[in-house]
């Protein structure tokens, strides 16, 4: 099965999966009020419960720049596919490799434009 029709699966769901938590949100925020835009950087510590190759997240109307995925044994793992889906606002985080049960911190580098 493909990558597109694996991340079909969490359009149109009342809620986010269940085989990750996401526990702590460590937030910074640059804004540029001349130009309405922002830039920021999150690190997002959660728990894996199931192994998955996906990370779902609610977002609307980013540009992602980098993500990476650090595990407890500080492994660090790159998603080969990033995917926003703006009528869901959802973001799907496809990994290559399985993530496996555990503890991690998932650093995400994003910028948007402020809106009203």
């Amino acid at each position: 099965m493909d990558q597109k029709q694996n991340i079909e699966q969490f359009k149109e769901q009342p809620r986010l999966q269940k085989f990750s938590v996401l526990k702590r949100y460590d937030l910074y925020l640059k804004l540029d009020l001349s130009d309405c835009t922002f830039s920021g950087l999150v690190h997002i510590n959660l728990s894996i419960v199931e192994p998955t190759k996906f990370v779902v997240l609610n977002a609307c109307e980013l540009v992602v720049h980098q993500v990476l995925f650090t595990n407890s044994l500080n492994h660090r793992f790159t998603p080969c596919d990033v995917a926003l889906n703006g009528d869901d606002e959802i973001l799907v985080l496809v990994f290559e490799q399985v993530l496996g049960t555990g503890e991690g911190v998932l650093s995400i580098e994003f910028s948007g434009a402020l809106n009203e």
